[in-house]
């Protein structure tokens, strides 16, 4: 399976235990620690649903949310930062790239904590000292103008 896809590990009575994701279904799936755990049980099933890779992360959430399954509630970590939010709109980095009128790498870079990400830090520890949104620490910019 090389799709993008969610994954739902199943008990013997079809009881939803863990539901998870993978960008390359094959590879991740081979390199995820819980995966290979669960995969390993007695009597658990592994059921697939291709999803497209921009639904991936929203179609997972959903999943998780209807089903409660007890695995996923050990899950400390919550996606968040840009990805998060991007796969939460169902946007590909080439879009959100298209809208602000960046380069491709410049939204990839903020993506993976590298050039321009202290900037977003500074932003939001500006609003938290004068408990303000981000468009009220500038001017509003003529359509003309670029951005710097």
């Amino acid at each position: 399976m090389i799709n993008p896809c969610i994954y739902l590990v199943l008990d013997k009575s079809g009881q939803v235990l863990y539901i998870g994701r993978a960008i390359n279904g094959s590879q991740q799936r081979e390199s995820n620690q819980k995966y290979n755990a669960l995969k390993n049980l007695e009597g658990v099933k592994i059921s697939y649903l291709e999803v497209d890779e921009p639904l991936l992360y929203s179609v997972e959430k959903a999943l998780i949310a209807w089903f409660k399954p007890p695995l996923n509630e050990t899950d400390k970590h919550t996606p968040r930062g840009i990805e998060a939010l991007r796969r939460q709109k169902g946007l590909t980095q080439s879009q959100v790239a298209k809208a602000l009128d960046i380069d491709v790498s410049t939204v990839r870079n903020w993506e993976k904590g590298r050039d321009g990400t202290k900037m977003f830090v500074r932003v939001a520890k500006l609003c938290d000292l004068f408990n303000c949104k981000p468009s009220d620490l500038y001017e509003p910019m003529e359509a003309s103008e670029d951005f710097e």
